[in-house]
C-alpha cells in the first residue's frame, strides 16, 4: 500500500476505542490526533485505546513521545505487519502483539479491507462504506421530492417548537435528557421514528444531539458559529477549506470543502449553503441552513482531480440540512444541533450490516461537531481574556488608570 500522507480511523467499541493509522505521522499530524482522541472519546466512558501501527511507515520525535504517553496512560499497540510491528517495538521498547481479540472487536478494518486476505463480507463492506469503490449513483427527482417533504416536516416542528407554548429546545422534554446535558454530558440520539429513513432512491438521515456550555453569554457561541471563515480551524479535519460569501440581513451563504479522511480515500465535497438566523428575543436564537449545492470533487489532491456533476458520483452525501438552536439558561447557554442528511440508499439485503455502522457514524459526527464547537467557544473566550490581560499589563505600564469599575472589562462582559 503505497501512501505518504496521514489516513487514521476512529472506531468506537463498547469496551474499546480503536484509532487504526496509515502513511507517514509527523509532529504536524500528533496535536491533531491527539485532540480528535480526546473529543471523541470524552463521551464514551472509561474504554481502552488500541492503536493499530500495521500501515504507519514513519513518525517523527514528537510523535514518539506521543505514543509513548499513550502507552503509559494503559494504551495497547498492535500491528500486523513485520516492519510496523518492529517500529513500534522500537518506540515503546517492548514486543508488540500482531493483534487482539479486543483490537478486532466491531472494526470495520478499513485499511485492511484493500487486502486480498480480507475476509469477504469485510470486503462486502468496506466497498459500500467507500465511496470510491461504489458504482456512481444518480440522484433522481423523486428522490428529491422525498427529501423536500421531509423538510417541510422539520420545518412545521420547528415552527411548534418557537410558537407559544412550544418546547423550544429539544433537551427539555425530557427530564433525564436535560439533567446528563445540564450535568455537562453531550447528548445525541436518532430523531423519533425510522432512522435512517428510506425514500425512493435514497435515505434520510436525522439526529439531535445537545451541550450545555457554562459561564458565557449568548453572544460569545453566536460569534463562533457565524465565524465561517474560520470553521477550517474549528471542524478540522473533516471541513479543509471554509469561507463566507455574502452576508445580506439575517441570511448569510457560506461554502466548505468537506473531506473524509477515515478511509484511503481522495475524494472531497464541495458545498455551498444559505443560512437564515433568527432572534427570537434575548435569550434565544436559531439558525437553519441549507446546502444549496453539493459536488463531489474525484482524486481530490492528485494530478487527476476532477469535479462531478451535481447529483452524480459516489452519493454519498447529497443534500445537508441543519437547525441550530441557543438558550441562554441556568448561567451558560444551551446548543442544540439538528442534523439532517439525503445520501444513497444501501441495498436491501445489506442493510442489517451497515444500517448500524451509518448511525454510529451519524452520531459520533454530531458529537464531535458538538465537541468542536465547544472547544471553540473555549479558545475563542480564552483569546480574548488573554488579550485584555495583555491590554492590563500594557497601561500600567503606560502608567494608565484602570477603567472605572462600573463600566466593567472586556473579561467581566462575557460573564
Amino acid at each position: 500500500m503505497k501512501t505518504a500522507a496521514l489516513q487514521y480511523y476512529m472506531h468506537e467499541g463498547r469496551t474499546t476505542f480503536r484509532i487504526e493509522l496509515a502513511g507517514e505521522v509527523t509532529s504536524d499530524d500528533a496535536w491533531r490526533i491527539d485532540r480528535d482522541w480526546r473529543f471523541a472519546s470524552s463521551a464514551g466512558g472509561d474504554r481502552k485505546l488500541i492503536v493499530d501501527m500495521t500501515f504507519v511507515t514513519r513518525v517523527d520525535d514528537w510523535v514518539r513521545a506521543l505514543f509513548v504517553r499513550w502507552h503509559q496512560e494503559g494504551a495497547q499497540f498492535v500491528a500486523a505487519s513485520p516492519s510496523a510491528r518492529m517500529l513500534a517495538e522500537w518506540i515503546l521498547g517492548e514486543p508488540v502483539p500482531e493483534s487482539t481479540p479486543d483490537a478486532l472487536q466491531g472494526t470495520w478494518l478499513p485499511f485492511r479491507a484493500c487486502l486480498a486476505a480480507v475476509a469477504s463480507l469485510s470486503l462486502m463492506l468496506y466497498l459500500l462504506v467507500c465511496p470510491v469503490e461504489c458504482k456512481a449513483a444518480t440522484l433522481q427527482s423523486a428522490t428529491v421530492a422525498a427529501w423536500e417533504d421531509y423538510l417541510r416536516i422539520a420545518d412545521a416542528n420547528l415552527q411548534s417548537r418557537i410558537s407559544s407554548g412550544g418546547n423550544f429546545l429539544w433537551t427539555f422534554e425530557n427530564a433525564a435528557r436535560a439533567a446528563k446535558v445540564r450535568g455537562g454530558e453531550i447528548v445525541v440520539a436518532p430523531a423519533p421514528g425510522e432512522n435512517p429513513k428510506k425514500v425512493p432512491g435514497g435515505l434520510i438521515h436525522h439526529w439531535m444531539g445537545a451541550v450545555f456550555l457554562p459561564d458565557v453569554k449568548l453572544q460569545n457561541i453566536l460569534d463562533v458559529t457565524s465565524d465561517y471563515d474560520h470553521y477550517k480551524e474549528f471542524y478540522r479535519p473533516s471541513v479543509v477549506e471554509s469561507k463566507t460569501i455574502d452576508r445580506t440581513g439575517s441570511d448569510d451563504r457560506f461554502s466548505m470543502l468537506l473531506m473524509n479522511k477515515a478511509f484511503f480515500l481522495k475524494n472531497a465535497l464541495d458545498t455551498d449553503y444559505r443560512s437564515t438566523n433568527v432572534r427570537l428575543d434575548d435569550r434565544r436564537v436559531y439558525s437553519v441552513s441549507k446546502t444549496t449545492r453539493v459536488q463531489e470533487i474525484d482524486d481530490y489532491g492528485r494530478p487527476g482531480e476532477h469535479r462531478i456533476p451535481e447529483g452524480e458520483g459516489g452519493g454519498y452525501i447529497w443534500k445537508l440540512y441543519s437547525v441550530a438552536r441557543f438558550e441562554q439558561r441556568d448561567n451558560g447557554v444551551y446548543l442544540e444541533f439538528e442534523a439532517i442528511a439525503l445520501s444513497r440508499d444501501v441495498p436491501a439485503a445489506l442493510r442489517f450490516i451497515v444500517d448500524p455502522i451509518v448511525r454510529r457514524v451519524s452520531r459520533n459526527s454530531l458529537l464531535i461537531s458538538l465537541q468542536q464547537t465547544e472547544q471553540a467557544v473555549d479558545g475563542r473566550f480564552a483569546d480574548v481574556a488573554r488579550s485584555a490581560s495583555v491590554s492590563s499589563i500594557a497601561r500600567k505600564a503606560a502608567g494608565v488608570p484602570a477603567a472605572p469599575s462600573s463600566q466593567g472589562s472586556a473579561i467581566a462582559g462575557l460573564h
